[in-house]
């Protein structure tokens, strides 16, 4: 039997030992008494405190207690508990909760199997046979995983490659289509998304849109499947807008590469030609690093935008002062964060609005969300979605 049911059962024979042929006071004494155990989460943080402090007994007697009284445990609860029960010699305990982890996903990914392989902390359970097992599964899963995952990337390139002839709009497909701009010496791959429905023949609105994340990504993430997911796209489904999707890299990105910045503008011009653009609904948008480049553009004299968003975007440029008097009132700017967004928080934001408020810069407070809002599973969506129907209204009122 599992060691965790075997302590539930135990505490719940003992607790019915006890209550059986007592006084009505001194049952409702025992339910007092159950009251002034700690929560989980304060088990948790005491537990946590103890493996830092290499109080490894005192860690295990806060993870035995927490497990008892909480019905979800994270996978990650289950292998910091694992180091506490390992360094104390409760070598079957570590391995069943290693099990336990396992089951809700706990060493699926490269670096958590490296983890439980080499580190230090598990040296006595290497030798266990049921642990070598555990992680032979382990490997196995991973390797199998890796198969998947080749296969679902080939599946997404060979869905993304654009096959038409040259640039007419006949030849232009549906969802996504991969296009290279080339721009002086440098090559970027960018994507099209179109959302089903929309005449080949009526010129379209489009959102040219930066995407964050930049500075922390080695290569342009094209391969990636997982980039179908970006909330852009479901918006776009939603309006029935054309999206173009540049891809920013840390080496070459909307950050410190004054020539990725500029480089984004012959994108644009080709995605507008390739797709009959109607060149006055072309609007520019980012997320994060994307959208403080944003800025840039809004204060540059010419540009094919006709008017920007940001969301949860830094106002302040590392390749530059950001020329605030560049700023038009018929192209305007609208600025959205949240008031718990603790990358750049909103205090930041506001104290340089403040200073350089204008007309054409429209900042917009959202209660919650923190700093990836528009990710957010359950009201993403619907905050993304508030957050352009306004931008567009206000823009369509300029005339």
């Amino acid at each position: 039997m599992n060691i965790l049911i075997k302590i539930s059962l135990c505490l719940l024979v003992f607790c019915a030992a006890i209550t059986m042929g007592k006084p009505q006071s001194r049952v409702d004494q025992i339910k007092i008494d159950l009251t002034d155990i700690p929560c989980y989460s304060e088990l948790m943080q005491r537990a946590g405190e103890n493996l830092k402090d290499k109080q490894y007994q005192a860690a295990l007697d806060n993870f035995k207690v927490a497990f008892i009284h909480k019905d979800s445990i994270s996978k990650y609860d289950f292998a910091n508990a694992m180091v506490a029960a390992a360094h104390v010699d409760s070598v079957d305990l570590a391995i069943a909760w290693f099990e336990e982890g396992i089951k809700l996903g706990l060493g699926v990914t490269e670096d958590e199997y490296h983890y439980f392989l080499t580190a230090e902390d598990f040296q006595n359970l290497k030798r266990q046979t049921v642990y070598q097992n555990q992680l032979h599964r382990l490997s196995l899963k991973l390797s199998e995983q890796e198969k998947r995952q080749v296969e679902v990337q080939r599946e997404w390139l060979k869905k993304i490659q654009f096959r038409g002839s040259g640039s007419s709009v006949e030849a232009v497909k549906s969802d996504f289509t991969l296009y290279w701009n080339q721009t002086g010496d440098s090559i970027v791959p960018y994507l099209v998304y179109q959302p089903a429905g929309l005449e080949h023949t009526k010129q379209r609105r489009a959102i040219v849109y930066l995407h964050g994340g930049v500075s922390s990504v080695n290569e342009f993430q094209f391969k990636d499947p997982k980039v179908a997911d970006e909330p852009i796209f479901k918006l776009a489904d939603s309006l029935g807008i054309v999206v173009i999707y540049p891809f920013g890299k840390k080496s070459y990105g909307w950050v410190r590469q004054l020539s990725a910045f500029q480089q984004v503008l012959a994108i644009a011009e080709e995605a507008r030609l390739n797709y009959s653009l109607d060149s006055k609904e072309i609007y520019l948008g980012g997320m994060s690093n994307g959208g403080t480049a944003v800025y840039w553009f809004a204060t540059q004299k010419n540009t094919p935008f006709r008017a920007f968003f940001t969301l949860s975007a830094n106002c302040e440029l590392v390749i530059g002062p950001i020329h605030w008097e560049g700023l038009q009132s018929d192209r305007p700017i609208y600025s959205f964060h949240t008031v718990d967004d603790t990358i750049y928080p909103l205090e930041k934001i506001k104290a340089v609005y403040a200073i350089h408020k204008s007309p054409a810069w429209n900042l917009r407070i959202l209660k919650t969300g923190g700093h990836g809002f528009i990710y957010d599973p359950v009201i993403g969506h619907q905050l993304f979605m508030q957050c352009i129907d306004e931008f567009l209204q206000g823009v369509h009122k300029i005339g």
